[in-house]
């Protein structure tokens, strides 16, 4: 099958709602990350000195090495299978609570001036810990209430990357790439009208999102497009659909996932699903 066809680019308004049973924690951060763009490409804090024939004090060859890695020096669509679990925490007792698989499609493009743009979309889902299937509904362990599960989609989001100097790191061959955020925004859902929904007038969360692959490849001037491991953990505040209000504690997000040729690479069950 031809990865160009496949077409993950659905808007919110076909699935949500702002209700508090349709409107999820990840439409609030897929928001605030889009408005974070990526925060891949925060300027260097540390960067480390590397023996290469690309310059990485060279911020044209920067951007050059992010393209490849995370996306593509061409103007083409780039896909990655992604999978892992969701935990809860409390103060009292830990949890893991469901895991999530997805398929990303970046659209890259160069754009003059040593730059690109590429924009995301992203459709994922809830599953179970144990049979792996698409969960319809499911019983919160802190509550022990049985609980709808709503399955989202998100995109289009926009980012460009620039030339500058970016934070690498290098072991041996292998090359990768990694930037924490924290960010902090408005709650949509107002605790006085969402008492079970919201979790606070304000949602504060941090995410670290990166990507890893070779430098021999990098460096292979004929190639536009490399291979590479992407990986991703959040902290964020309870997800509407939990239903925990203001209790004490938070969502742990652990995912790894890799750049795919085809759909062929992603998991049965995934593919299924999508």
């Amino acid at each position: 099958m031809n990865l160009d066809r496949f077409d993950v680019g659905f808007g919110y308004e076909k699935i949500f709602n702002l209700t508090e049973m349709q409107l999820t924690r990840r439409t609030i951060l897929h928001s605030a990350t889009a408005l974070a763009g990526f925060g891949i490409l925060s300027s260097k804090q540390g960067h480390t000195q590397l023996s290469s024939s690309i310059d990485l004090q060279n911020p044209e060859d920067n951007v050059v090495a992010f393209a490849k890695l995370a996306g593509s020096l061409k103007p083409e669509s780039v896909h990655y299978f992604y999978s892992g679990t969701i935990y809860g925490m409390t103060p009292e007792e830990s949890h893991a609570l469901f895991d999530y698989s997805g398929v990303m499609k970046f659209v890259w493009k160069p754009i003059g001036d040593n730059s690109y743009h590429y924009r995301m979309f992203d459709i994922g889902y809830f599953s179970d810990l144990l049979t792996g299937s698409p969960l319809d509904d499911f019983k919160n362990p802190y509550t022990n209430e049985i609980i709808r599960v709503l399955q989202p989609r998100a995109g289009p989001y926009d980012f460009s990357a620039k030339p500058q100097l970016l934070d690498w790191r290098q072991s041996g061959d292998q090359l990768w790439i990694s930037n924490s955020e924290g960010i902090q925004m408005p709650n949509r859902l107002d605790p006085k009208d969402w008492p079970l929904g919201s979790t606070g007038k304000m949602i504060n969360f941090r995410y670290i999102f990166g990507y890893r692959g070779k430098l021999s490849n990098i460096e292979d001037k004929e190639r536009t497009n490399v291979s590479s491991l992407q990986f991703f953990s959040e902290l964020s505040p309870w997800y509407p659909f939990l239903r925990m209000g203001q209790r004490p504690g938070f969502n742990y997000w652990s995912l790894q996932g890799n750049k795919i040729n085809s759909l062929s690479d992603v998991a049965p069950e995934t593919l299924t699903y999508i």
